[in-house]
């Protein structure tokens, strides 16, 4: 449900845009096109510039804008690594809370079953953005939770309207599902990514899975948010998924002739607040 909301915001912004080029006089048969570079154009800066350093830190992503990915060469349009979709941006299962506040009218909902989809959103769950996002004048936003390699009950008992109905009661489990996707394409270990890239692999005790058993190297999901809690204490990405990420955020954009990151000149006129609030 937070996510439809999310994109009826696109929608209006959308719609913003094309409103702003009617009156700068642009022509009929171009509208679209305008609404729709401004508005890719708007998201993309938003991405790079202000979730990337909240994500991965300043330092590595500045150090990836300036200098370009150094393992990450999408050609012929780009595409999406299975490192990155099966993996390192999967650690947002980890932040996810089990209940929001969504307005200032109404209490805290939880994840499940308030927040499903696929249904009309109730008056009450109407999301005021303040609440998600920094905003000025207004208190601090709600925070997710911390990169810390343990996700809430909600997502480790998944209603049947998400996952449908299994025989396998492990197959409600989000983690689950997570290493399953991990393990069905082969990705290699985040030991062997971390020393793939140069950089000194979490030991054994600080992933932690020797007590469960586990003495094999660890699948690239569950290290990237161990790595992120061990090396940032939750707040961030670790070297490992912060450049995974990083990379392949700004590989994309790169790829993409019709970026903004093509045209040196141009800059947002929106802030992200204004931008969910069109």
């Amino acid at each position: 449900m937070l996510i439809s909301q999310l994109h009826l915001a696109m929608l209006k912004a959308h719609n913003s845009f094309v409103d702003e080029a009617r009156l700068a006089g642009v022509a009929n048969d171009r509208v679209f096109d305008e609404a729709a570079r401004q508005l890719q154009w708007h998201y993309q800066w938003i991405v790079l510039n202000e979730f990337l350093p909240s994500l991965v830190g300043q330092t590595l992503a500045d150090e990836v804008l300036r200098e370009g990915p150094q393992w990450f060469r999408p050609r012929h349009g780009g595409f999406i690594p299975l490192e990155f979709a099966n993996a390192a941006y999967r650690y947002g299962h980890c932040q996810i809370r089990h209940r929001y506040q969504l307005n200032l009218y109404n209490d805290p909902v939880s994840l499940f079953p308030d927040l499903l989809g696929f249904r009309a959103v109730p008056r009450q769950h109407a999301v005021d953005w303040t609440l998600f996002f920094d905003a000025p004048g207004a208190a601090f936003a709600q925070r997710s939770k911390k990169i810390d390699g343990k996700l809430v009950r909600a997502l480790i008992e998944l209603p049947v309207a998400v996952t449908g109905e299994c025989e396998i009661e492990d197959y409600h489990s989000l983690a689950v599902r997570d290493l399953q996707r991990g393990q069905g394409v082969g990705l290699p270990s985040g030991e062997a990514v971390a020393r793939h890239i140069g950089i000194a692999p979490l030991t054994a005790k600080q992933v932690g899975l020797t007590s469960t058993g586990w003495y094999g190297e660890t699948p690239l999901w569950y290290y990237i948010l161990r790595e992120a809690d061990v090396c940032t204490d939750g707040h961030r990405l670790g070297p490992v998924g912060g450049r995974i990420v990083a990379e392949v955020l700004v590989g994309l954009i790169d790829a993409d002739a019709t970026s903004f990151r093509q045209s040196q000149q141009w800059r947002p006129r929106k802030i992200l607040t204004e931008f969910l609030a069109l």
